[in-house]
């Protein structure tokens, strides 16, 4: 509740705007009732002439006219609120994201969109409605308090029935709505991992396993809504109910001062009954918009906890190194939730080819990442040439260094733009690097070539195209720092083959970091160790012959 609170004093701007258009509705409110309780005394009890009831009537079509205009202000302006509001905080999750982290990536999409699409409910309805409950029933109690002060003590004495009701309900829901939203996050990280991955799925028989374990998320995450919609409709109820009771006790009153005691005039009581409803239905309101908020809440602890994970990004200097640099990881060390990398001590002479092998999800692609400066060790350091990471000069370390990962990613633009990567290679070397890793026959059938639109994240290109294209871009730059994360992972034989000879020509001319299962692919390599557990150790070539 505290950070809402801070991303919502954020805007300060807004939340006085609130307040000037919940008293301009307050105004409006008891004008019109004013204004509707003077026609009719004028007309049914002091039988006034027409002309005697105009400027009422004038006043009373105003007063409408400003009360459906500030609801309309009111309401829009929220809705820009609620929408800065959500901008900021993915702009947040965008920049924590920045450096690599073990969520996957539909897991990121679900909470980008669908959990902070949640707090709309907290800025759009909740606060400007908090702020509307704080003016228009004391506007309202207050103006009664010089009309029939017994009517005003009688709604004080109710209101506060509506919104402890919602608070206790809201205790309710705030746990059914945690359930919820992760449920769908859950369901939405599954669906879209199953889309990326629909043609392998189908290729090797999966699709129907796959679909059992959606259609599980999908009936969990179903039986979770029901949850909150139970919860939902029987705090209505009960509210409306409450609701019911106070009016009537209202009535109830003025009925005995009228009828009974004959204390009231008419056109006191008609003012209290026609203002009675305005007060407890602002209540309602508050207390509708308080069980949207309580349903922001969880969403806003899911959120606080994404951006509480350590974000572990490096930080650069001016120093220089030279070409093919030594690299030398020094008691590195990364907590995870469940799971601990390191420490780990992991020299890497100049020019020459590590590899890294180990089950997966042991913390391989992780060391690598360290090894790649995109993410800051917990522990420990990263050196590079003796000198420490964080005095290194940033662009001269990204222009030396390239990771190829499991998933490269490909932009929506041509093949050219993808392959240049903002440099200005020839068309020859650009299709003699589509040879050097396999893509030349592919290549002859684009029927725009190099022009060729490719979709965002690789669109219309399979998993292993999507591959060679990323190789082929590092035949491109040629880096002296050339970190692979399973480059053939995706590939088969026989252009996997053609792969590894492409990789051997960076053996002894450049630092060679290679993350594989195939044995093919360390081969070469002048030292492999295994990562274990989060744990490094010298291994030996005939190691990785358990490796496919």
């Amino acid at each position: 509740m505290a950070w809402l609170k801070q991303l919502a004093f954020a805007e300060k701007k807004y939340l006085l705007l609130f307040a000037l258009y919940s008293l301009l509705l307050a105004g409006a409110i008891i004008g019109q009732a004013y204004s509707i309780v003077k026609i009719v005394d004028s007309v049914f009890i002091q039988q006034s002439s027409f002309n005697a009831i105009t400027p009422y009537a004038a006043l009373l079509a105003l007063a409408i006219c400003i009360r459906l205009a500030t609801q309309a202000f009111l309401q829009l302006s929220a809705n820009r609120y609620a929408g800065i509001v959500k901008t900021k905080v993915r702009q947040q999750l965008i920049a924590h994201w920045s450096t690599p982290s073990t969520k996957p990536a539909g897991e990121k999409i679900a909470i980008l969109q669908h959990t902070v699409q949640e707090l709309h409910g907290y800025y759009a309805h909740y606060i400007p409605q908090f702020i509307k409950t704080m003016t228009i029933p004391a506007s309202i109690v207050i103006t009664l308090f010089f009309v029939h002060p017994t009517s005003a003590i009688i709604m004080l004495i109710t209101a506060p029935f509506i919104p402890l009701t919602y608070i206790l309900v809201g205790i309710q829901t705030k746990a059914k709505s945690e359930q919820q939203l992760t449920k769908m996050n859950r369901f939405s990280s599954t669906f879209l991992e199953m889309l990326y991955g629909l043609q392998t799925l189908k290729l090797f028989g999966k699709a129907h396993e796959q679909e059992q374990k959606l259609n599980e998320h999908n009936r969990q995450f179903t039986a979770a809504t029901l949850a909150v919609l139970k919860i939902a409709f029987a705090s209505t109820l009960f509210i409306e109910l409450i609701t019911t009771l106070g009016i009537g006790l209202v009535a109830l009153e003025i009925g005995f001062r009228m009828i009974v005691f004959q204390t009231l005039a008419f056109a006191q009581a008609f003012f209290v009954l026609t203002l009675a409803p305005e007060y407890y239905q602002s209540l309602k309101e508050l207390g509708a918009a308080f069980h949207t908020g309580r349903g922001s809440l969880a969403a806003a602890e899911i959120l606080q906890d994404t951006l509480k994970t350590p974000k572990r990004e490096p930080i650069w200097g001016k120093e220089h190194f030279a070409q093919a640099p030594f690299l030398l990881l020094k008691d590195a060390s990364i907590q995870y939730e469940q799971q601990k990398i390191g420490p780990i001590t992991l020299s890497i002479p100049a020019k020459q080819t590590i590899a890294l092998v180990g089950p997966s999800g042991h913390g391989k692609t992780t060391i690598l990442h360290m090894l790649a400066g995109l993410i800051k060790p917990d522990e420990g350091q990263l050196f590079i040439d003796e000198k420490e990471q964080s005095t290194i000069e940033e662009k001269e370390w990204r222009q030396e260094m390239m990771l190829v990962s499991q998933k490269p990613y490909l932009f929506a633009a041509t093949l050219r733009e993808n392959l240049q990567m903002g440099a200005n290679y020839s068309d020859q070397q650009l299709l003699e690097a589509l040879q050097q890793v396999q893509l030349t026959a592919w290549f002859k059938q684009l029927a725009n070539g190099l022009e060729t639109k490719i979709g965002e994240g690789g669109l219309g290109l399979s998993g292993g195209e999507q591959q060679r294209v990323a190789l082929a871009r590092v035949w491109l730059k040629k880096p002296s720092i050339l970190l692979l994360d399973e480059p053939t992972a995706a590939l088969d034989v026989q252009t996997a083959h053609a792969v590894h000879q492409l990789i051997q020509q960076f053996h002894h001319r450049s630092t060679v970091v290679i993350v594989a299962h195939r044995y093919e692919s360390i081969a070469h390599a002048d030292a492999i160790y295994e990562v274990i557990n989060g744990q490094l150790k010298r291994g030996e070539k005939h190691v990785a012959n358990g490796f496919k």
